[in-house]
Parts: structure tokens; sequence; C-alpha cells
């Protein structure tokens, strides 16, 4: 499904099911996070629906809840607020984790594969940057959302 042109890094809301056949595998990134085979196997296998609700709590704090459930039956809820502080967590699938989040413009990405392909709204307004360090495992993810066009489609993605 495609993602509307109203639906930007400044309000992520929605629900979005992954389409494996346009992305990479995440078997081998599973493996270096220490997940089981089993648990592998069953988030391989499954359809994975997020939903996301950004908004700006009573605080002034910007935030974005996420519930990922797969029809393997995991299911999975997080808080991420928007303002690049760390903050501890424990995680049904990941375990004990630290994140933290923030939107952040294109052009002070310095990976360049986490800098390119990006929609045009994207380049002109914001990304949301993610890092998630592990706390017991020793692994670190950096990731950014946006949205791109794959095959025609503007689509939510992850890199």
């Amino acid at each position: 499904m495609a993602v509307p042109l109203t639906t930007t890094a400044q309000n992520f809301s929605g629900t979005y099911t992954m389409n494996k056949t346009l992305g990479d595998s995440s078997d081998e990134m599973l493996k270096m996070q220490n997940i089981g085979w089993i648990v592998r196997k069953v988030i391989a296998n499954s359809a994975v629906t997020t939903t996301l609700k950004q908004y700006t709590d009573d605080k002034g704090l910007q935030k974005l809840d996420l519930e990922q459930l797969s029809t393997g039956g995991m299911k999975t809820d997080e808080e991420r607020v928007l303002d690049w502080e760390w903050r501890d967590t424990t995680d049904k699938v990941w375990g004990k984790v630290k994140g933290r989040a923030r939107l952040i413009k294109v052009d002070t990405i310095t990976d360049p594969y986490l800098k390119e392909g990006w929609s045009q709204d994207c380049l002109e307004g914001e990304v949301l940057e993610n890092e998630i360090e592990s706390l017991t495992e020793g692994w670190k993810v950096l990731q950014i959302w946006g949205f791109a066009e794959v095959d025609g489609k503007r689509r939510q993605i992850r890199r």
C-alpha cells in the first residue's frame, strides 16, 4: 500500500504492513543480535504489522508509540520520545536496551547508505533517527526512518 503525501516525519501515525518482497532479509541482523533460531523463523514467516501513533504529550514532548504484531503471535510495544535523550527499557525480543530518537535533516547524516534514496519531502523536511544499544549483548543499531519511492509507490522505509 502506498503512503499518502500527508504522512511525513512530522506525523508517522498510521498502520504499516511490512512487505518482505521489497526489503532485505532480517535473519542475519537478528542473528548478530543473538535472537534465537525459533524467534527468527517466526519473524521470517510472519506478516508484521506496525501501528504508529505520533503526538505531543501534555509536557510538550513529541512521542512516537509503536505496536508491532506478527501473525506468529509476537507483539511488542515501544514508546520513543523524540528528544535525543537515552532511555532504558526491557523488550520481549531485544532484552535490556537503551535508545534515543529525534527528527533530523537528511544533509546532517554522514553514512552514505543511510543518506541515500529518500523522497523529496524527506530531503526538504526531516527523517527520524533512532539509535538503540543492547545493555547485555553488545550490539548497536542506527536506523533512519522516512519515505522513498519503491516500484512507483511512496513507501515508509527504514534503513
